[in-house]
């Protein structure tokens, strides 16, 4: 009987066993002495369908968590797309001040270089370092001697 039920053990725990040999696994178990892990594992599954299960009432679903997570959700994705759209209106701010800088210099450049063209004349007189040479005054001179 020892024999047969550690055959019909190995035969049960390898998944090869049918309905009838479980129901005789059951029985030897029952008569036999010894294997008490197996007649826990065995008879306890047998208690534990007997049991009804508890009259708890089902706990709602969890809406304060998930209307949090959606919140929080929420409040993400307008944060992100806020940070988008400014970081956005930032360079746009910085190319506007970029333009208007240039313009600026160009502006100056354009001055300058009608300050400088009207003062082209003078920079044509600059070589002539003394005023006798401006106005020829020793040629005259020089003639009337």
């Amino acid at each position: 009987m020892k024999k047969q039920l550690e055959r019909l053990l190995d035969k049960y725990y390898q998944g090869e066993t049918s309905l009838e040999e479980e129901v005789q696994l059951k029985d030897l178990l029952k008569s036999s002495e010894g294997f008490e892990e197996e007649k826990m594992f065995f008879f306890g599954l047998k208690e534990l369908r007997s049991e009804e299960p508890s009259k708890r009432p089902t706990p709602k679903e969890g809406r304060n968590l998930v209307n949090w997570q959606r919140y929080a959700a929420v409040m993400v994705a307008i944060l992100s797309i806020s940070w988008l759209f400014y970081k956005e209106y930032q360079e746009q701010k910085e190319e506007r001040a970029y333009l208007q800088v240039v313009e600026a210099l160009s502006m100056i450049q354009d001055n300058m270089q009608k300050g400088t063209s009207s003062l082209k004349v003078m920079d044509d007189m600059k070589h002539l370092n003394k005023t006798n040479e401006l106005f020829r005054i020793e040629k005259i001179e020089e003639e009337k001697q």
